[in-house]
């Protein structure tokens, strides 16, 4: 299991599960329509994207990258991760 915050919300998930799994997990409503368990990962529609601390300057389709993909802090701390902030 893995550590990660989501909105503030420190929870723990299995590194294989993408981050919009992950969010719905901590509690987090996240609109898709392109994203299925069973389907492959498309990532087209983009209506899931939220920001990720330390990541690229741009939101992230939370569909298409798995917890494991996310980097610690500067100094350990979990992955950060929002989908409420303003960028999103």
């Amino acid at each position: 299991m893995t550590k990660v915050i989501i909105d503030n919300v420190e929870i723990e998930v299995a590194p294989e599960l993408t981050l919009l799994q992950a969010c719905e997990q901590a509690g987090a409503e996240i609109p898709r329509f392109c994203f299925h368990e069973r389907l492959s990962i498309a990532g087209n529609c983009r209506m899931c994207l939220i920001e990720v601390k330390g990541g690229p300057p741009k939101p992230v389709a939370s569909c298409a990258m798995n917890v494991r993909d996310l980097r610690p802090g500067p100094n350990g701390e979990p992955p950060v991760m929002f989908t409420k902030s303003p960028m999103v």
